[in-house]
């Protein structure tokens, strides 16, 4: 199911299909729009998640993602691109925190919850090879027509449908709460209160500059911007993308590794710091030479993934996992969907560098903001994130 849905086929070339009907200003306008319903379905069907189980919110997934590819693929004006784009956002909502609360609660249950960090890190490789395999396919199909990217898409998650009904739920609770508006709302704000407590709350700071800063750049217009500005035209991102997703799959897998010579909280602490240069170096004209800056992100944002993943996984409950990594998510959703607008207006008006520095500079503010935090607080830092110390 991993696989299925990492399939990265319109990478590269979506920004050329979708300008065919909108222009960069539109496309932010519509990507805003999109991704704040995304987020407010994040936490909703992450309780629903908790409440009804996870195996039929990622059938679920599964059913909208496809249908919302299958609308995109097939548009013929900008309403059928916004009404598949928005079909596809509640797929991912339903996605959110679901799968990832399913393995560890499928861990717990085997006794066998140590081996989350390999499950985590050799699924994120899985991940990124599908990325490279897929971004070169998706670049072969573009060239034969325009829409079979996106068709690929769909079939992907029609494989994925078939992955998740083979799921077997995890019984660690026998009672499972009735399920009633008000256990529903009591439940969306749990993952709230989770984030609230430490140790999250000392290094939440960190989880939004990584998470918020790498879904600004990898799930939007901004990579493809950032990578026009270099002068990547669709061919040049399809292999850069590839180059940098076989890269990086080979980085993720040493973190087992890294985590027993320094503890999550300077990993986290470092890619941030690389994070907050790669935005930087964004706002310069390198040309090819920006594939660097580009590299840095994807180690950055590649790394962060799973290394936050083990932390909270580690300090929640298992009847509010998947409500609390939906709240991640969301979170991690709130930058772009606040600047996406603003980015598409600055690209158009040839003013894209100083949107990179602004986000570095917020990058920085709230890295800044979590050392603060964290040296306040070092003397009582709990077990999970001074592990390797």
């Amino acid at each position: 199911m991993t696989a299925a849905t990492s399939t990265y086929f319109i990478a590269g070339n979506w920004i050329f299909f979708w300008t065919r009907f909108m222009t960069f200003g539109q496309l932010g306008l519509v990507d805003a729009l999109a991704f704040a319903f995304g987020l407010l379905m994040e936490i909703p069907t992450g309780a629903l998640s908790d409440l009804i189980g996870k195996k039929r919110t990622l059938i679920a997934a599964m059913i909208f993602n496809g249908s919302g590819f299958v609308f995109m693929a097939s548009a013929t004006e900008q309403l059928h691109l916004i009404i598949g784009f928005l079909i596809a956002q509640v797929g991912g909502a339903f996605y959110s925190g679901a799968s990832e609360a399913l393995a560890y609660d499928s861990l717990v249950e085997r006794g066998q919850v140590t081996q989350f960090e390999q499950v985590i890190t050799r699924s994120s490789v899985i991940a990124l090879i599908m990325q490279v395999m897929t971004i070169l396919i998706g670049a072969w199909l573009y060239h034969l027509e325009m829409r079979l990217p996106h068709y690929a898409a769909a079939a992907a998650y029609v494989i994925g449908l078939i992955a998740a009904l083979a799921l077997t739920e995890p019984k660690l609770y026998h009672e499972k709460p009735v399920f009633s508006p008000r256990v529903y709302l009591r439940q969306w704000l749990i993952g709230f209160q989770w984030l609230t407590r430490p140790p999250l709350l000392r290094i939440l700071p960190l989880i939004l500059a990584l998470m918020g800063g790498f879904f600004l750049f990898a799930y939007g217009l901004i990579q493809p911007a950032i990578a026009l500005s270099f002068g990547f035209d669709a061919d040049a991102q399809a292999i850069t993308q590839a180059i940098l997703s076989i890269t990086a799959a080979g980085v993720i897998a040493t973190l087992p590794w890294m985590r027993r010579q320094i503890s999550d909280y300077r990993i986290l602490l470092i890619l941030a710091v690389l994070l907050f240069l790669g935005f930087l170096g964004s706002a310069l004209p390198l040309g090819y030479a920006g594939f660097a800056v580009l590299w840095v992100m994807y180690i950055a944002g590649g790394l962060s993934t799973p290394v936050i993943s083990l932390i909270v996984n580690q300090a929640i409950e298992s009847k509010d996992r998947a409500t609390t990594l939906s709240t991640v998510s969301l979170m991690s959703k709130i930058p772009y969907v606040l600047s996406a607008i603003i980015a598409g207006q600055m690209i158009e008006t040839g003013t894209f560098a100083l949107f990179n520095v602004g986000v570095a500079a917020v990058i920085l503010g709230l890295t800044g903001l979590s050392v603060l935090a964290w040296y306040r607080h070092r003397l009582d830092a709990p077990p999970l994130i001074k592990a390797a110390e």
